[in-house]
């Protein structure tokens, strides 16, 4: 899978697929400007195995594993919090001055688009 890029509500969302070890799947890299630079707040990785999400991926790295069996849907599960939650979620992370600036409304309009192209893989 290509990376796609959306410029889009005052973050950038990069979806592609990424792999670790034996385990992988879709990706969500959800990244904005903070104190000058282009920094990683949260990724979504919608494994096959164990599907996760970080905050602040590069910084603390704050880990959170899906409960295969309260959670089927990894995909599904991504874009509702990236739909519901981004705002929350950046701020957990720690960059409370990008959340103050994203446009909910606009991400949500990117949010088919990006499942679609989890979904297929890309193509």
């Amino acid at each position: 899978m290509d990376e796609k890029v959306f410029h889009v509500g005052g973050v950038e969302l990069r979806v592609d697929e990424r792999s670790f070890g034996s385990d992988g799947g879709p990706s969500v890299r959800v990244y904005g400007e903070a104190a000058g630079e282009n920094v990683q707040l949260l990724r979504f990785d919608c494994f096959r195995k164990d599907p996760h999400y970080h905050y602040d991926p590069t910084g603390k790295n704050d880990q959170g594993h899906l409960d295969k069996t309260l959670v089927p849907d990894p995909v599904a599960w991504t874009i509702e919090q990236l739909r519901q939650n981004l705002v929350e979620m950046v701020c957990t992370a720690g960059y409370d001055s990008v959340a103050n600036q994203i446009d909910p409304a606009a991400v949500a309009q990117v949010l088919p688009e990006v499942e679609s192209f989890m979904r297929k893989g890309g193509n």
